[in-house]
């Protein structure tokens, strides 16, 4: 397990979203996950400093703290600057993909490549002095061809590994936008925002409008509890020591590889970091079966994750109370399910106030309250689709109770989204998409058995607010 080290002198840190600030400074409230920290009139002022933009100073003390407010999710890094003369290699895994040579070339500059051609049917060339081709004969997966290319890397001395895509398409210098966190000690990877590529046809309308693999526009720290918990690493990159010390991706993993490494590293000690200033772009599946057995990939992956990372991957995330007004809002009465939804909420709103005080913020509980139930009501067309399908299949009240429930859940989503497809087919899509995604968990699951089962558990919080 690495030890915390203080902040880096002279790093520029910006609020995070959301992060309110009370007493002069001596009180802050919000972060990953939500947190009251209380700081001393010192502390204070060197917090209201870097809020204004002062960088953070050469003591001990004063870097202790901005590491405190930065492990809390309170601040952001801005760095200003690279790594000068750093060492690193670009590795894109591939598998019967023209012109990748070209395109890892072009992606990588300024810095040499390597493509992994993990058992294409026609063997990638080498086409550019600038990039080494590994071939494997025999396709391992993306894990096993990262690693190929990573270990290579590390044999020429490499510092740091970016791993990118082939249909990734990320512009000269974005590996020099992100290195400059890894003046930062602590930090072990650092992934762009991987942006959608808006196109003509109905399917990449979609994707832009539902992206897999775009994580917002916030900053944040990764892993478990975290508003982001993982990275894709379609663009990462990573440092070489600590690549090497978890051993790589885990080669039994053919999908959700990169979730694993990064929570693996988040377990040792290690910190990850979403970038979304640096943005690449990620083009869409060429149709609609291979979207949607990516779509199912991707669930597949749920329960050998949770054989590894337990709770971690639990479909829903909330308090006992939001559970039980979800399962009467299918079976009882609407002013039952009023009624427990009410108690719900008093009782959420009195956790929170015993935790904050006087600076208890009532729009905090009900935003959480509220993301709570949506996942819950979306794990019911996702991790537990075959019991929705019998649920449906039992009577009308019941029936009538999971449809309300998931369509209520896939409305509110398309009205926050652009909606390039219009309500109807929006809705309709994304409905198929959840789909997908919960008929992969169930083949994933039947894969491992009943070591996976935390795929399809739901986990129950507890706690108000933490507060420090």
């Amino acid at each position: 397990m690495l030890e915390s080290a203080p902040a880096p002198a002279g790093l520029t840190l910006t609020r995070a979203a959301g992060v309110r600030v009370a007493e002069g400074g001596r009180v802050l409230v919000g972060g990953s996950p939500p947190r009251l920290l209380r700081l001393s009139d010192d502390g204070a002022t060197l917090a209201i400093r870097w809020f204004d933009g002062a960088p953070v100073g050469g003591t001990v003390s004063e870097r202790n703290l901005a590491r405190r407010l930065l492990d809390a999710g309170m601040v952001h890094p801005r760095p200003s600057a690279g790594l000068v003369g750093a060492q690193v290699w670009c590795v894109m895994p591939v598998r019967d993909e023209p012109g990748t040579p070209l395109v890892a070339s072009a992606a990588a500059a300024p810095y040499p490549a390597i493509v992994v051609d993990d058992g294409s049917a026609t063997p990638v060339s080498h086409g550019t002095p600038n990039v080494e081709v590994i071939r494997r004969t025999t396709s391992g997966g993306p894990g096993v061809a990262r690693n190929d290319g990573a270990w290579r890397a590390h044999e020429l001395g490499a510092e740091f590994v970016a791993f990118v895509d082939a249909d990734v398409d990320a512009h000269a210098g974005w590996i020099d936008d992100l290195l400059g966190h890894f003046l930062d000690p602590m930090i072990a990877a650092v992934a762009p925002r991987v942006r959608a590529a808006y196109g003509t046809t109905a399917l990449q309308r979609y994707e832009a409008t539902f992206p897999s693999l775009d994580l917002g526009a916030e900053p944040s720290l990764v892993g478990p509890g975290r508003s982001v918990s993982y990275v894709p690493s379609a663009a990462l990159i990573v440092r070489t020591s600590a690549f090497a010390a978890i051993g790589g991706f885990d080669a039994d993993l053919r999908f959700g590889e990169d979730v694993d490494l990064v929570w693996r590293l988040v377990a040792e000690g290690q910190q990850v970091r979403y970038e979304p200033r640096v943005e690449v772009w990620h083009r869409a599946r060429d149709d609609w079966k291979s979207w949607r057995t990516q779509r199912q990939a991707y669930g597949s992956s749920a329960a050998a994750l949770a054989t590894r990372h337990g709770e971690a991957v639990a479909p829903a995330r909330a308090p006992f109370g939001v559970y039980v007004a979800t399962a009467s809002a299918l079976v009882a009465p609407a002013p039952v399910a009023v009624g427990l939804g009410a108690v719900e909420l008093i009782a959420a709103d009195h956790r929170v106030k015993a935790s904050l005080g006087e600076h208890h913020d009532p729009t905090l509980v009900r935003a959480g309250l509220v993301a709570a139930a949506r996942t819950t009501a979306l794990a019911c067309v996702r991790a537990w689709l075959p019991f929705t399908g019998a649920a449906v299949l039992a009577g009308r009240r019941l029936r009538r109770g999971i449809v309300g429930l998931v369509i209520g859940a896939v409305v509110a989503e398309a009205a926050a989204s652009p909606r390039h497809l219009g309500w109807i087919r929006t809705v309709g899509l994304r409905v198929l998409d959840h789909g997908a995604y919960g008929i992969g968990v169930w083949q994933g699951l039947r894969r491992v058995g009943r070591r996976g089962m935390g795929a399809i558990r739901p986990a129950v919080s507890r706690r108000g607010v933490r507060a420090d």
